[in-house]
């Protein structure tokens, strides 16, 4: 479980070296603040293991960009990217056109008077429409649901800056935190990916990016919590992503991914 160090320990730790990545970049953390993050990472200063020894730990296998969103969460509390959490402002355009006259308004014609009915008020209410539940505006919701905004960031980071997928390094940074036992980056992460896929506007760039999200969550054993979440978005978004070819590829060739969207329409979730 992740622990809580005072200010004053963080910055009289000792400094912990990480090599991260194919590229074996070294990255610096305070020792004290690795070690508040989880059990895992307490080991790694705080044990007899050469990591400890060492203050030096190798985690090859982490890209970059992962790695500097989990010391940007160790020191701030959050962590933020560059893109679709970030609206462009808008751009205020003046009208210099003149306005048009305005028309005078029509005069009403008068209502013919009517013998006093004590009904009459009742019959002549406009009759409120049933709202119809349509199996994809519940799978929708469904989805929706499962997105929760539980988590608050406890400060405002800066930005990371991103050009690629952010919906993949939301992914990425959930599996690390999971893979090291950091339930509340775990969360966080999870609900900033689900808030992404929210507000994603489906352009084929986009349908792009999503079947690189669901090729990574389904190439590698990835928790099985965010495989199920993007296969519910996947059969939501079904129609638009199954005209790509690459999806269609990505279907025939994973299985699973196919057994799970093919599971959520059976169940009833959107045929009934």
């Amino acid at each position: 479980m992740e622990s809580v160090a005072t200010f004053e320990e963080i910055i009289s730790s000792r400094i912990y070296k990480f090599t991260v990545g194919p590229n074996k970049r070294e990255f610096s953390i305070h020792s004290a603040l690795v070690s508040a993050q989880s059990v895992a990472f307490d080991r790694f200063v705080n044990s007899a293991f050469k990591e400890a020894a060492d203050f030096h730990a190798k985690l090859e296998s982490v890209s970059e960009e992962t790695f500097v969103l989990f010391a940007q969460y160790a020191y701030t509390g959050s962590y933020k990217l560059v893109g679709i959490e970030s609206k462009p402002p808008v751009k205020m355009e003046l009208d210099t056109s003149r306005p048009e006259p305005a028309k005078p308004e029509p005069v009403p014609e008068p209502v013919p008077e009517q013998e006093d009915d004590p009904w009459a008020a009742f019959s002549s209410m406009p009759k409120k429409k049933k709202k119809v539940v349509t199996p994809e505006n519940a799978l929708w919701k469904e989805f929706t649901n499962a997105c929760s905004t539980a988590i608050q960031p406890v400060t405002r980071p800066g930005a990371v800056s991103h050009n690629g997928n952010i919906l993949l390094s939301h992914a990425r940074l959930y599996v690390f935190a999971d893979c090291y036992d950091m339930p509340r980056l775990a969360d966080m992460s999870f609900d900033k990916l689900g808030l992404a896929l929210l507000k994603l506007d489906v352009t084929p760039e986009a349908v792009t990016h999503i079947i690189e999200l669901l090729r990574y969550a389904y190439d590698e054993p990835a928790p099985e919590k965010l495989q199920n979440h993007l296969a519910l978005y996947a059969t939501c978004k079904a129609s638009v992503l199954w005209a790509d070819k690459k999806f269609r590829e990505l279907v025939a060739t994973h299985s699973d991914l196919a057994v799970a969207i093919l599971g959520i329409m059976i169940e009833g979730r959107v045929t009934s």
